[in-house]
């Protein structure tokens, strides 16, 4: 009997480092999920902003105009759901987004329009496997249900800029 309740004993602090390692590799994935999705929102609200600025024609515009107030609403969600998970929120772009950004503040005038929707496409696709892989295989909670509800309105996004870019 002695030697069975040692046996237990030696077995439970065995398992206990490895629910600390778990959860770490849970908080781990909830900060990378978020921080690259809160950069590649911050880049679409950015490159919009300047699209409403530099964007030549009205299509262009107009798709800027909804896809800054969608993604500020998505930001403002996306905030809510960091905050029931305990998770810090990245607060600046990530260096891929920012060179994205600095591509399209230095185009050419006339291949702003193009240059902008080929970005909005890119980032708009990034995001929808980001969510769809976290979905899939991050840990349950707030972030995987954000993740799984946004899906579909950030494909809709990603096929109108897919559709009003020129091949």
């Amino acid at each position: 009997m002695v030697r069975s309740a040692s046996r237990i004993l030696m077995l439970a602090l065995l398992l206990v480092p490895l629910g600390a390692v778990q959860a770490a590799a849970q908080e781990d994935a909830r900060q990378s999920f978020s921080g690259r999705l809160a950069s590649l929102s911050h880049f679409l609200v950015e490159s919009g902003e300047l699209a409403l600025s530099r964007g030549q024609e009205e299509s262009v515009r107009a798709f800027a105009e909804t896809v800054t107030e969608n993604q500020r609403r998505f930001v403002a969600e996306l905030k809510e759901a960091l905050v029931e998970e305990g998770v810090d929120p990245a607060a600046d772009l990530g260096e891929q987004d920012r060179n994205a950004l600095h591509a399209l503040e230095t185009a050419i005038p006339n291949q702003f329009d193009n240059a902008y929707f080929s970005a909005q496409a890119i980032a708009l696709e990034s995001m929808i496997q980001l969510m769809k892989d976290y979905g899939e295989t991050g840990p349950e909670g707030s972030l995987k249900t954000f993740a799984t509800n946004h899906i579909g309105g950030t494909r809709t996004l990603y096929l109108r800029a897919q559709d009003l870019s020129v091949p």
